[in-house]
This record gives structure tokens, C-alpha cells and sequence, in this order.
């Protein structure tokens, strides 16, 4: 129950991009849906049973369905204008793009409406949200070095006037002309990604991204950090920011 009956709240929607997710699908519907008021999601020929799951889910106020093709061929890029493009149709005030193996912490939705209250304050139209990668145990993450460092622009004003950023992978959620003096504030805001907890999950996900982008046309720095343990070092999540 809100402690505030009479105050008007933002109306948040989540954006979600899966293709053959059906593992992860279940814990992210847990985690994401009482957090915020709705769920545009896009499908992107899935064929595991993802498709019915997510259909079946109230949450869903859009499923948008691209057909199987072969070969596949994921983008960032046009997987998200179709989800923002889609959620005006649902009139948000905020959007967040969260991923079928990613997870916000529990108490984010009282954190969101707090950046949001300062984004009207200060005149913010985007956040960067930090994001911890969970490490060999679902309460622990990596910290050092660019580990530590990590976030991602996803938390933004819905705005018709949207200018996406168009790249096939790693691509910004947030509107480019939301940016200030060339990038995006933090917000006091975690996410979590599930799919490095393992070290079979870190070797299957170099691999997916150097097929994906073998002449690190996206990622200059290439993958292969991915399951570089120099330096390693794991941090427990602090308590009160568990998701």
C-alpha cells in the first residue's frame, strides 16, 4: 500500500525486447511487474514457449510479434523504436527498458518516483541507471575495475520527439536529444543482470557477442573481458538493495 493515497503517481511503463527467454521470463514478471504500471513487450520470433507465456501475463499492455526468420538477426536498434513508438499508445509518463535476464531492485519504485520529482526540479529528461553484474552468487556482483563502473541510459521521459540511437547492439534506450553536455545523469537506481551468475553463462555470452560483432564494430573493446578474472574482485549487494 502507497503511504501516499492522495498524491498523483507517474504512470512507469517497462520495455522488454525477448527472443527464446522462456528460463528467465517467469523471475522477471516477479520482479518487474509490481514495480511499475504495465509492460510493452516485443517478441522477436521466439519459438521455446516464450510467446504464450508472455501473452498470458496481465501485465502485458502490448505484445508486439515479429516472426521467425532464418537466419535471425537481433538489433537493438529497431527492437526498441518499435517498443517506445508502441507505448505511446499507452500514454506514459516514464519509461524503463529492462531485459528478460535483468532485475530492478525491489524498492525501485519509490527510488524512480524520487528521480523523477528531481528530474522536474532540475530540468532531467534521462537517467543512467547503474548496473551490477551477479557473479557466482545471486547476492554478489563484480566490482572491479569497469565492472564497478557500469550503467546504462534507460530511464527516461516518454517523448514523442524521440531520437533513437541506431545501433545494431549495445545501443542507449534514452532519447539522444534527452542528453546533457553529451551524456546522461545518474540516477540512484540499480539494476542487476542475471546471465554472467555462472561461468558456462560468461563463456556462452562472449561468444554470442563475437559472432554477433566479430569486427567489434559496436564494442571497440571487444568481449573477451567477458571471462578476463584478472583483478576480480565480488561485492555483496547492500543491503536494502536487494531485487
Amino acid at each position: 500500500m502507497r503511504l501516499w493515497p492522495f498524491r498523483k503517481q507517474p504512470r512507469i511503463l517497462a520495455l522488454l525486447a525477448f527472443r527464446d527467454e522462456l528460463p528467465y521470463l517467469p523471475g522477471y514478471f516477479e520482479s518487474i511487474a509490481p514495480l511499475v504500471d504495465g509492460i510493452i513487450a516485443l517478441d522477436d520470433g521466439s519459438s521455446d514457449g516464450s510467446t504464450e507465456f508472455v501473452s498470458r501475463r496481465k501485465e502485458v499492455v502490448e505484445l508486439i510479434r515479429v516472426p521467425t526468420s532464418v537466419p535471425h538477426v537481433w538489433n537493438d536498434a529497431v527492437n526498441h523504436r518499435r517498443l517506445v513508438e508502441a507505448s505511446w499508445r499507452h500514454n506514459p509518463e516514464w519509461l524503463i527498458g529492462v531485459d528478460a535476464d535483468e532485475r530492478l531492485e525491489s524498492g525501485f519504485r519509490d527510488r524512480a518516483e524520487a528521480e523523477i520529482a528531481r528530474a522536474k526540479r532540475e530540468g532531467h529528461r534521462a537517467y543512467r541507471v547503474h548496473v551490477r553484474e551477479i557473479w557466482d552468487d545471486p547476492l554478489q556482483y563484480r566490482a572491479d575495475g569497469v565492472w564497478g563502473e557500469k550503467s546504462s541510459a534507460r530511464f527516461f521521459e516518454a517523448r514523442r520527439d524521440h531520437e533513437f540511437h541506431m545501433l545494431q547492439f549495445h545501443c542507449y534506450w534514452a532519447p539522444l536529444n534527452s542528453m546533457e553536455n553529451g551524456d546522461f545523469p545518474y540516477a540512484d537506481l540499480m539494476l542487476y543482470h542475471l546471465r554472467m551468475l555462472h561461468d558456462e553463462d560468461r563463456q556462452l555470452r562472449r561468444l554470442r557477442y563475437e559472432a554477433l560483432d566479430p569486427n567489434r564494430e559496436s564494442q571497440a573493446m571487444g568481449y573477451g573481458y567477458l571471462t578476463d578474472p584478472t583483478g576480480l574482485r565480488l561485492e555483496r549487494i547492500a543491503a536494502g538493495r536487494e531485487y
